[in-house]
């Protein structure tokens, strides 16, 4: 059975838009676990939309989404603890 281009480019995006969902879900789920569900939606959709681009891209947008969430989190535990006087 011969693929036709069309069936190419439809296959090729759906694996792109899998590979973006799945990749999504780490910033998701580590926005969600350090309290930051906000910036994990953003994450989410920020990787699924670089899927559409590229698995590379997706790759990119996902480590910098987690970095994101981890840096946040890490400077307003910081905060947190400089204003208790304890």
């Amino acid at each position: 059975m011969e693929l036709t281009t069309t069936q190419l480019y439809t296959y090729v995006i759906i694996g792109q838009i899998i590979i973006g969902i799945l990749l999504g879900l780490i910033p998701f789920f580590v926005g969600r676990s350090r309290g930051n569900a906000r910036l994990g939606k953003y994450g989410f959709l920020a990787t699924l939309i670089a899927g559409l681009l590229s698995p590379l891209a997706a790759i990119i947008a996902a480590v910098i989404s987690v970095w994101m969430i981890v840096k946040k989190t890490a400077a307003s535990n910081n905060d947190s603890k400089e204003s208790d006087p304890a």
